[in-house]
């Protein structure tokens, strides 16, 4: 059964009214068959998943400004009420408060709480890092990812946990009177032959903390934390030449922290936004703990 095109075809149908009945017939399985197939795989029933998937396309629709009646017509519900209320129910926010967030967070808004906290603050060993717990939740969402949903960055943040647990990874996060300001995930690699590497995925820091060290400081705790998974070579991925005006390369970040360039891949990202036919340079930078820690290389 190929799931990803299962999946694709309902992300493309979405604003239909998609059964069951429709897609066993499509892909030529019994409706029981299929319904149990999917839920071990979505964790819910398929109606529940595809009614999330609407919800959670809705969202991103009003928060380009569109009007909460019209997107709510075109995923099908009835009524703006029943929108209203199944919207807060998977969303966790109500419409006008998702749409207002995301256009604070696109407009690059200071948000005086923390701008408040900066002034506060005496210098940057008032911020703690540590690693990540389920009630960073909501300010995950408010400060570092705004541009998903509070679902989605509950999801993250449960996975980051287990993955936690399990010792596959390191989530940190950056606090100050309770506000996360910043992160980092430190993932090792499950691949047997690059079981001695780990790779920084979400290093972001709140606007109103940028420019103060404390991007380096997660890094530091992040190269600490590669050492504790058993790996000596940290890589990250940037936006090269060319992400202007959406993004500017962390380049310069990585070298000043001491990272190498190890490669550059011509069109390796392709931007959801903007452009989409300006795909940009990809670079990845490499940490060998050589040059940080005095420890014994695993591989000659």
């Amino acid at each position: 059964m190929d799931l990803d095109d299962i999946l694709d075809y309902i992300e493309q149908n979405l604003k239909r009214d998609l059964t069951l009945a429709e897609l066993s017939e499509r892909y030529h399985y019994s409706p029981k068959q299929l319904y149990y197939y999917l839920h071990g795989i979505t964790g819910m029933p398929i109606m529940a998943y595809i009614r999330k998937r609407k919800l959670v396309n809705a969202a991103r629709e009003i928060s380009l400004g569109r009007k909460m009646y019209d997107v709510a017509l075109d995923y099908g519900f009835e009524t703006q009420a029943g929108f209203y209320k199944a919207f807060l129910q998977c969303i966790r926010c109500t419409p006008s408060q998702f749409r207002n967030h995301n256009q604070l967070q696109q407009l690059k808004k200071i948000d005086p709480k923390l701008l408040s906290l900066r002034k506060e603050q005496e210098n940057m060993e008032e911020i703690k890092i540590r690693k990540m717990e389920m009630n960073d939740v909501n300010s995950l969402w408010e400060n570092i990812f705004s541009g998903n949903t509070p679902e989605e960055v509950k999801s993250r943040v449960q996975k980051n946990i287990a993955e936690m647990d399990a010792g596959n990874c390191a989530a940190l996060v950056a606090v100050i009177d309770r506000q996360v300001i910043g992160t980092v995930l430190v993932a090792k690699s499950q691949y047997t032959l690059t079981s001695h590497r780990c790779e920084f995925m979400d290093l972001v820091v709140n606007p109103t903390f940028q420019k103060q060290g404390l991007g380096k400081r997660l890094c530091q705790e992040g190269f600490a934390s590669a050492r504790k998974l058993g790996c000596d070579h940290v890589i990250s991925t940037c936006r090269g030449k060319g992400a202007e005006p959406f993004f500017n390369s962390a380049e310069p970040f990585y070298r000043a922290i001491g990272m190498e360039l190890c490669g550059r891949i011509p069109n390796g990202f392709q931007e959801p936004w903007g452009d989409r036919n300006k795909p940009l340079m990809a670079t990845w930078y490499l940490c060998r703990f050589s040059s940080f820690f005095p420890v014994k290389r695993r591989f000659s």
